[in-house]
C-alpha cells in the first residue's frame, strides 16, 4: 500500500470514528439511561448510524422488496457476501435489526459492541461455543428479531456470488426457520477484500426476494436448495 492509499484510509477510519462517536454519545444518553431494558432505542441508534456510515461515504442506498419481511416471525436473512459495506446495508436498511454472528470480542468496539450485547449471536470458542452452537441456541431461543446468515462463508473474491456452505444454513432449516433472500450489489466495487480504501460515492442496492418457509414434506434439503436458488436468481437480476 502507498503512501497515498494509506493518507486516504486514515481519514476515512477518522472520518467512521466521528460518526460511531456521536451515536455512540446519543446512545450513553438515551440507551443507557432510557431504554436499559428492551434497547429498542438503541437498536434504532444501530439503523441510524449504518445509514449515516453510508451516506457519510457518498453512497445512496436502492431498497427493494421490503414487504417480504411483513408479518414474518422466526425468521433468518440470508444474504450475498461481498464486502465490509454489506454490514452497514443491513443494519441500515433492513425493517428490523437484524442479528449478526461475531466474534465475542467485537462486543468492545463503540456503538456496533453495544449492539451485538444486545442482539449478536457471539462465538466464544473460549468458552467452547463455536459458530454451530451459537447459531442453534439463537434458533432456539424467544428473540423475535431475525438472524443473518452469509450462506458463502465469507466476502467473494472475485464479486461473483460463491456457492453456498450449507453448515450454518442446515441448522436453520433443521430448527424450521423462514429464511428471507436478499442480495447486496455495488459493495464489491466500492470496496472489495482486495481495495485498501472506499471508493466515494456510488450507488448500492439491497434486494429483497419472497420467502422461503420450511416444508416438512420436501424437507431440509429442499429449503436449503430453494434459499440458493432464489438469491441466485436476485444475483441475475444484476446483471441483467
Amino acid at each position: 500500500m502507498g503512501i497515498k492509499e494509506q493518507i486516504i484510509r486514515v481519514q476515512q477510519s477518522a472520518e467512521m470514528l466521528s460518526v460511531c462517536g456521536y451515536y455512540h454519545m446519543i446512545k450513553l444518553v438515551s440507551g443507557n439511561l432510557i431504554d436499559k431494558e428492551e434497547g429498542v432505542i438503541e437498536q434504532r441508534i444501530g439503523q441510524l448510524l449504518g445509514q449515516a456510515c453510508l451516506r457519510q461515504l457518498g453512497f445512496t442506498v436502492q431498497v427493494e422488496g421490503l414487504s417480504n419481511f411483513r408479518h414474518l416471525d422466526n425468521y433468518c436473512v440470508v444474504s450475498t457476501h461481498a464486502s465490509h459495506l454489506d454490514w452497514a446495508v443491513l443494519l441500515g436498511y433492513c425493517p428490523e435489526p437484524v442479528r449478526f454472528i461475531a466474534r465475542a470480542n467485537l462486543v468492545k468496539i463503540p456503538v456496533i459492541g453495544d449492539y451485538l450485547k444486545l442482539r449478536g449471536i457471539l462465538i466464544d470458542r473460549k468458552k467452547g461455543i463455536d459458530a454451530k452452537k451459537a447459531i442453534r441456541a439463537a434458533a432456539r431461543d424467544d428473540c423475535p428479531f431475525p438472524i443473518l446468515i452469509f450462506p458463502e462463508g465469507t466476502r467473494t473474491s472475485d464479486g461473483q456470488l460463491q456457492p453456498f456452505k450449507k453448515g450454518g444454513l442446515k441448522i436453520l432449516a433443521e430448527e424450521r426457520m423462514t429464511m428471507v433472500p436478499v442480495c447486496i450489489t455495488g459493495t464489491f466495487a466500492a470496496f472489495s477484500r482486495h481495495d485498501p480504501y472506499i471508493k466515494r460515492g456510488g450507488a448500492l442496492r439491497m434486494q429483497v426476494g419472497e420467502p422461503v418457509f420450511a416444508d416438512p414434506e420436501r424437507g431440509i434439503g429442499w429449503q436449503m436448495e430453494e434459499i440458493e436458488r432464489r438469491v441466485q436468481a436476485l444475483f441475475a437480476n444484476t446483471m441483467s
